[in-house]
């Protein structure tokens, strides 16, 4: 088949602000050169070719192409192949001297210097009978030193092996590196074709329209080709709206504020008062900044980037010797400035602080986070419309957010009120009286004659709590700064206090705490649909101390009602609890030859469904008086909100139905709101964290657990409807673990879901099989990339601020649910010790010392020692009763009466039949740790005083299988003083 040159012109025009960047594996370029100067001139603006036969007395002529410079080669080594690449003249390159890849590695590694963007090409081709380790681990070295100058980067060529291979696989993760290449791309068996010619990157979003094409000048290749994004539009100045404390005498405005506050009436005189005051002492500006503003970037440098751009206007129009250097030398003495200043600034920064300084984010945020997408213009597609102008976007998500709920199909709420009845709690009580969940409710619930009443609260409290509130957290537009409560708090907490009292007496949540400014929050999927996108609302900051108040009380008295199953949104409880209670009895059912399943369940929209009515009804039947109803159903009704996108704002909406996402009160709401759904499920358990909810069951009938998971799913299918809640049964996922010869499948309401997998559950990717290696292999490459940004910037900060950026951007990636997963492989743990050095080597600026010598050096423990920290101090919370009580069913207290001998005075230890499930459990493993502590440590009673002695603990015989170490004609055995308990 030969070339199609209209398919290339045709891609080329339509990717007219792109380059083109392609890939070609030609045997034998000698015989075929006419054929691809054809092809590529006009079309292509950077080709790789691999496997041609070159010979060292061809002359770079014979090779040329008009347009393009001499091509960067690579001249045919022992494997017998040999490495061209040609860049359009125009495109600013130069083949990298310095690098010492081996000789007989075929790789040309390349800049791309465009304007504020430098790329690093590496083009290669990998002979398949050469050594894939030792290929890789020469190019990971390399590689590797280059980080500190390249953060974007793409790999090109021939690697005689597809992209799920373990050894390209693993360099993958360990560079945070993605293959663009979907198609196959090697035909030499027909009948079986691979993907081998493969671009990857770090930066997949520069490149588009990957595709392949055949040139009918490659034996069994396709031309890989895509359309390489190395230009962006300029983004417009933005405008800044800021408080100007500049001339603010803080005496003058204590005392202003003092008597302001002395006579206000209500809430809203009250702040309306405090407002008067800050905004004459601390008046509200405008200021236009760069799109790309950095804080470090002074008047003085400003002026000399002016300088600089007129030089180099100069320098276009002259085009001589003496305004080219005029101009370089301004150049460097920015950059200079820059980078000095850049440094300065950062060194500056409160180390105590370093994590939440709004001002690190603004500067190092998009480099270190992929978490920063605020600053990111928010454009939507509606149809066949491009909305893109802040006001449009406001609009267009006000109306997503308000139609959200509406476009659900759930049960109609009834609005008819009950004849004869005009109180709104009252009638709440008797129009759901005979509702499934307060009777259960009731059922459940013990007799008892004490109704709860909210309590007023004293002046100490509510300094207290105005203290509390954090300061880097955003408050309503133009509203009180939390920073101006907190100075102010001892002239603030006494009118507060008796404001706050003189409501809860009157039952009332004053109106002026319920406005909220929305700001939409990207979930997942394309960003140019607004339904990808969930509401967070920015309230008040005073509003945030009296929902405190609310929330206390609230809390004290659900304290013993609320399941241990529900771990969402409770003060000692976190997603790891519900992972774990799961996980372990899935292995305890799995060691004994049986199975274990589960169903992901998909709710649409929990918080915004949640029905007023039914809430205040399940609050009475909670033993709630009606007086605190009225002050929850006053919480509750007359919201407003309004989305905001940079300065612009939507109209101002009613809030009928849920709670805000972003208040104090809303998650234990919800959390009451949920609560009876646990006792619905009766065949099996629940995993519960906010609206996910896991039913999951365990049996060594695969018939059974079926059964068991079909009922649990209807009796839940049937308390979401009566909840008015939707579950997307087409979203639901199943996940069977145990041996079985055939796929299952399950009826959930009408739909017939089939097993997956895997499955992600609260942000855990679990496989069938427990193993969690593609969770952690995603996690260890998320962690690669985000240390090679802290390279690339090391030189900027301090020690203190070098050890606090890695631990919140690369170790943190090991922080989620570790107890969920650290039953890995060796292979896994070898990898994620592989990160923990890469970071030691930056912290120290140490390239020589050995993992075990950096680990020594630094104090710190490895993320295995970490794991079994936190296993051990879990297993203190359940000795001790500590919150939450679903790990006294992991951790089960020792009964025997007897001598312990060889028994845990304790705790008790399993009796176990597997190795893979059983002795790698955390009941089994716990227990083992648990009896090397010593004994003062085991009967301490003191949470405190546990975790401070045990972050510096180590295990003398950890028993686990990853603290084996190998010996010759023994294999893997446990010694004392092994590889993790160094």
């Amino acid at each position: 088949m030969g070339a199609d040159e209209n398919f290339l012109k045709s891609y080329k025009v339509k990717n007219i602000n792109h380059l083109t960047i392609a890939s070609l594996n030609i045997n034998s370029i000698r015989y075929k050169f006419d054929q691809l100067k054809v092809i590529i001139q006009d079309n292509i603006d950077i080709l790789i070719i691999q496997e041609t036969k070159l010979d060292s007395t061809f002359a770079d002529g014979q090779f040329y192409i008009e347009g393009y410079s001499p091509p960067f080669r690579k001249d045919r080594n022992a494997y017998g192949g040999g490495l061209l690449v040609y860049i359009k003249e125009n495109i600013p390159a130069k083949i990298l001297k310095n690098n010492d890849l081996a000789n007989d590695i075929e790789g040309i590694f390349i800049e791309l210097n465009f304007k504020n963007d430098k790329w690093l090409l590496y083009g290669t081709y990998h002979p398949p009978n050469q050594c894939h380790t030792y290929y890789f681990m020469e190019l990971d070295r390399v590689l590797d030193s280059y980080l500190t100058s390249y953060d974007k980067y793409i790999l090109v060529g021939d690697f005689n092996m597809e992209p799920d291979d373990s050894h390209i696989h693993d360099f993958m993760v360990n560079f945070g590196l993605k293959n663009i290449v979907k198609d196959k791309t090697c035909f030499k068996n027909s009948n079986n074709p691979s993907c081998i010619d493969l671009f990857l990157t770090n930066k997949p979003r520069s490149f588009q329209h990957t595709t392949t094409f055949d040139t009918g000048i490659s034996d069994f290749h396709k031309m890989v080709i895509s359309s390489f994004k190395c230009t962006f539009e300029k983004r417009n100045p933005k405008e800044v709206i800021y408080r100007d404390y500049k001339n603010c005498n803080n005496e003058s405005f204590r005392n202003e504020l003092n008597e302001a506050i002395h006579n206000s009436g209500d809430w809203a005189d009250y702040e309306h008062r405090i407002l008067n005051v800050l905004n004459k002492h601390a008046p509200l500006k405008k200021k236009t900044v760069r799109a790309n503003h950095k804080p470090y970037v002074t008047k003085q440098i400003r002026k000399a980037i002016m300088k600089k751009t007129q030089l180099a206007n100069k320098r276009h129009v002259n085009n001589n010797e003496e305004g080219t250097r005029l101009y370089n030398r301004q150049k460097n003495f920015v950059n200079r400035e820059c980078k000095r200043a850049k440094k300065t600034y950062l060194n500056n920064l409160d180390v105590k602080c370093l994590q939440d300084n709004k001002q690190f984010w603004k500067t190092m945020g998009n480099e270190f986070s992929d978490k920063t997408k605020g600053n990111h213009k928010i454009t939507l597609v509606k149809g066949n419309t491009i909305i893109s102008n802040d006001d449009e976007v406001a609009k267009e998500f006000d109306n997503v957010f308000s139609n959200a709920v509406k476009k659900l199909d759930i049960p109609e709420i009834p609005i008819n009120n009950v004849e004869g009845v005009y109180d709104a709690v009252d009638t709440a009580i008797l129009k759901y009286k005979d509702h499934p969940s307060i009777l259960k409710i009731i059922e459940k619930m013990p007799i008892t004659s004490n109704e709860f009443e909210f309590q007023p609260v004293t002046e100490s409290y509510i300094l207290k709590e105005i203290k509390g509130l954090e300061s880097g957290k955003a408050t309503l537009f133009k509203h009180i700064p939390v920073k101006i409560l907190k100075e102010n708090a001892d002239l603030l907490h006494k009118k507060m206090t008796d404001l706050i009292n003189t409501n809860l007496e009157n039952n009332l949540f004053p109106d002026t705490l319920k406005l909220a400014d929305v700001n939409p929050a990207h979930k997942k999927g394309v960003r140019i649909d607004g339904e990808n996108y969930r509401p967070v609302s920015v309230l008040t900051s005073t509003s945030k101390v009296f929902e405190r108040v609310l929330h206390n009380q609230i809390n004290s008295k659900m304290k013993g009602i609320l399941s241990s199953k529900l771990c969402g949104y409770r003060k000692g409880f976190g997603s790891q609890h519900a992972l774990i209670s799961m996980i372990e009895q899935w292995r305890k059912s799995l060691d004994k030859k049986g199975y274990a399943g589960g169903v992901l369940m998909d709710l649409s929209k929990a918080f915004d469904c949640m029905n007023h009515e039914l809430l205040l009804a399940k609050l009475y039947a909670y033993g709630f008086s009606k007086n605190s109803i009225k002050t929850i159903h006053s919480y509750l009704k007359n919201r407003w909100q309004r989305v905001k996108i940079n300065h612009s704002f939507s109209q101002w909406t009613e809030l009928l139905l849920g709670v805000p996402q972003g208040s104090v009160l809303g998650p234990l709401l919800f959390n009451i709101y949920l609560n009876d759904l646990i006792w619905f499920i009766e065949n099996g358990e629940v995993c519960n964290y906010a609206d996910d909810t896991t039913p999951y069951s365990c049996s060594n009938d695969l018939n059974i657990l079926k059964s068991n998971l079909e009922v649990d799913c209807s009796n839940a299918i049937d308390w979401f409807k009566n909840n008015y809640m939707k579950l997307n049964t087409d979203k639901c996922k199943l996940l069977v673990a145990g041996r079985k010869d055939h796929t299952v499948n399950i009826n959930v309401g009408e739909s017939n879901i089939e097993e997956s997998k895997e499955v992600t559950l609260l942000g855990v990717l679990i496989d069938n099989d427990l193993s969690f290696k593609t969770h952690l292999n995603g996690k260890i490459k998320k962690a690669n990339s985000k240390i090679a940004h802290i390279k690339r910037n090391q030189h900027f900060l301090t020690f203190q601020q070098k050890r606090i950026v890695l631990s919140s951007f690369a170790h943190c990636h090991f922080s989620h649910a570790p107890l969920a997963w650290m039953f890995h492989s060796r292979e896994i743990n070898n990898k994620i010790n592989r990160v923990q050095e890469r970071a030691l080597h930056i912290l120290y600026n140490d390239k020589n010392s050995s993992f075990e010598d950096l680990l020594e050096k630094d104090g710190g423990f490895t993320v295995h020692e970490r794991n079994i920290q936190i296993l051990l101090t879990e297993m203190f919370k359940a000795k001790n009763n500590i919150e939450p009580h679903l790990l006294q069913g992991i951790f089960e207290a020792n009964t025997y009466q007897g001598p312990t001998l060889r028994r845990s005075k304790y705790f008790s230890r399993p009796n176990v039949n597997t190795v893979k499930y059983g002795e790698k459990s955390l009941q089994n493993l716990g227990v083992r740790l648990w009896d090397q502590l010593p004994k003062d440590m085991q009967e301490l009673g003191n949470l405190t005083k546990f975790k401070s002695f045990i972050k510096r603990w180590r295990p003398l015989k950890c028993p686990c299988d990853l603290c084996k170490v190998f010996i010759g004609g023994l294999g893997y055995v446990s010694l004392c003083n092994c590889g993790c308990c160094k």
